[in-house]
């Protein structure tokens, strides 16, 4: 089944979106629908198995906690399908330990590819808050310099503003949700595994960091890479929260380890992967045998 088979719903949220969503400078923060989110938690509710649930969810009201006391808390999260936020939302709102102010306070970074992929996908991401970024990775099949540097003059400004903007929410009430890979794992393309450089900016500014695993996928990518192709599955989602991790003290760890003359921002950055792999390992063999027993 296709996001795009619920017609009626996804008529009903575009005539819920009211907001100006333009890729400028003076606009990377944008706000979502509750009415929207709503729709998009039953239809989530719909796919999710029986069980599908966040471990460790006394790690995300800890780091909530501190974020409520003003510390600035980031997390870092694997990156399967589009609806990876969603779910992380819908399950969140729903865990009695957890429950809707806190899904509010989580704001994602999102890259622009979503909003201009297909009208469905722009209709799903524009529903949540989000600060807007103009990703790395979508320059990195540029080969011309002057096409290049003709996006340059559009992602910098952008990109600086959402840093700005970032700063500013992270210090009021907001958690922060980054995905480091900047794009959906899938396993024909093993470069969309590698964590990109920038997520050290990210780690090297924030008070406290928890890592997210993401078991299960309710929307996997198609092959062809068309977001319009993906079909919604049902399955048991298992998301995973780290205990809190001090940012400085995470950073700190990893750089002093480095060899001579080594890129210590990417190996930070390969740590981060490396936690979170960690984690989907871990989970993964007992979500398949739990699944197995519905």
């Amino acid at each position: 089944m296709k996001v795009s088979d619920f017609i009626d719903q996804i008529s009903i949220m575009e005539s819920n979106l009211k907001g100006d969503y333009g890729f400028r400078p003076d606009n990377v923060y944008q706000e979502g629908s509750p009415e929207n989110r709503e729709i998009i938690g039953r239809i989530i509710d719909y796919f999710l198995l029986p069980g599908s649930r966040i471990n460790n969810s006394g790690a995300l009201k800890d780091l909530f906690d501190r974020c409520r006391n003003g510390e600035s808390c980031l997390i870092l999260g694997e990156h399967y399908s589009n609806l990876d936020y969603p779910v992380f939302y819908r399950l969140v709102e729903k865990d009695p330990l957890l429950g809707p102010e806190i899904a509010r306070s989580l704001l994602p970074i999102r890259g622009m590819k979503l909003s201009e992929a297909t009208p469905v996908t722009a209709v799903y991401t524009r529903s949540y808050d989000t600060i807007i970024i103009y990703p790395s990775r979508s320059l990195d099949n540029v080969k011309s310099p002057q096409e290049l540097e003709a996006i340059r003059k559009i992602s910098v400004p952008i990109n600086h503003a959402a840093m700005r903007e970032m700063i500013n929410r992270k210090h009021n009430g907001r958690i922060v949700l980054v995905f480091p890979a900047g794009t959906r794992y899938r396993h024909w393309d093993p470069g969309s595994a590698r964590g990109v450089r920038e997520i050290h900016s990210y780690v090297k500014t924030f008070d406290n960091i928890m890592f997210l695993g993401i078991n299960g996928n309710a929307l996997p990518p198609n092959e062809s890479d068309d977001m319009t192709k993906d079909l919604l599955v049902r399955d048991l989602m298992i998301l995973t929260c780290s205990d809190v991790t001090r940012g400085r003290e995470f950073r700190k760890r990893v750089e002093s380890s480095a060899p001579d003359g080594a890129d210590t921002k990417q190996l930070v950055v390969d740590e981060v992967m490396n936690e979170l792999a960690a984690i989907h390992t871990r989970v993964e063999s007992g979500r398949l045998e739990e699944k197995n027993r519905l």
